[in-house]
């Protein structure tokens, strides 16, 4: 009887079978690493910050400094001595109230105020050189224009000559603002916000342009005490009041060259077009968007993700 002995080959069936395992695993990895950056886009979704749109008043506003030309009322020395304020400075002081006292060889002469207004005992070398019905001329430009650049620092005077000025009251007469502006809206009313917080509404009398600026002199109504009793204020332009929503900068988008924010609509992320109009902050303002619409603002890892989901 014969006995055969039998040869194990290499390769056959179990080396079949670590080939698939080896497919099988790389597919596993592959349609994981698929699965994973298709669902990228929901987790960009889910992580996303929400914010509820609400339209308001935007308002778009450029800064600019205010030159004040006012009614004033010089104080002359009648004598010469030591000036001695009796009212503090901005202070509303009636015709004839005493306001100060001027000494001089051990006597004293009270000095009245001869007209109403706000008295100002701090002087700046310029009383009297800005009245209120100056023309708009190239010299006066010039003037507030250096004044503006570099404001001199008010002081009281100590002795003084006789019919020197001592002081100052801005009357009631009113007040006419002078400012220069990038732009110019011919014969329109101008609304202003100053740094104290009050608003005014300037009346158009002369513009002149200079190079590139445009100086435009304005009636005002009575200004507040403390900018009255200032040669220069600053504040903002209005420029623009429109309906628009505020939404984070970062939700802004760019699809097909198009602007556009993230919108949730039925469950689902559409991608909604907008127009930015005015910024704050950290914050623009949009229009295109409806009361309530919910915007989303994306993480910043979700510029990674496909962008299919977005309809």
């Amino acid at each position: 009887m014969k006995t055969s002995r039998l040869k194990v080959l290499p390769g056959g069936a179990k080396g079949k079978s670590k080939v698939w395992r080896s497919f099988f695993r790389a597919g596993a990895v592959i349609l994981a690493l698929f699965l994973v950056w298709n669902s990228l886009g929901y987790l960009a979704i889910w992580a996303a910050e929400v914010t509820v749109a609400a339209k308001s008043e935007v308002v778009t506003s450029a800064p600019a400094s205010f030159f004040v030309l006012r009614d004033e009322c010089l104080l002359r020395a009648p004598a010469a001595g030591d000036y001695v304020p009796l009212v503090e400075d901005g202070a509303k002081v009636r015709k004839g109230q005493v306001i100060g006292r001027l000494e001089a060889g051990g006597s004293s002469q009270p000095v009245w105020a001869p007209e109403a207004g706000l008295v100002l005992h701090s002087l700046d070398g310029s009383e009297g050189g800005f009245p209120l019905q100056a023309a708009l001329t190239p010299a006066l430009i010039e003037a507030v224009a250096a004044y503006i650049a570099v404001p001199p620092v008010p002081e009281r005077v100590g002795p003084v000559q006789a019919g020197q000025v001592i002081g100052v009251i801005v009357t009631n007469g009113g007040y006419r603002l002078l400012t220069g502006l990038t732009f110019h809206r011919p014969d329109q009313r101008q609304k202003i916000e100053a740094e104290d917080g009050t608003s005014y509404t300037l009346v158009p009398r002369q513009i002149l342009q200079v190079q590139d600026r445009f100086w435009a002199l304005w009636d005002v109504a009575p200004l507040s005490d403390a900018l009255g009793r200032e040669r220069v204020f600053s504040g903002r332009v209005i420029t623009n009041r429109q309906e628009a929503v505020l939404v984070p900068s970062r939700a802004i988008l760019v699809k097909d060259g198009v602007q556009g924010v993230i919108v949730l609509f039925r469950g689902k992320s559409v991608f909604n077009p907008v127009e930015v109009v005015g910024s704050e902050g950290k914050e623009v303002a949009v229009t295109g968007l409806a009361h309530g619409q919910r915007v989303l603002t994306l993480p910043w890892w979700a510029r990674l993700a496909k962008r299919w989901w977005l309809k």
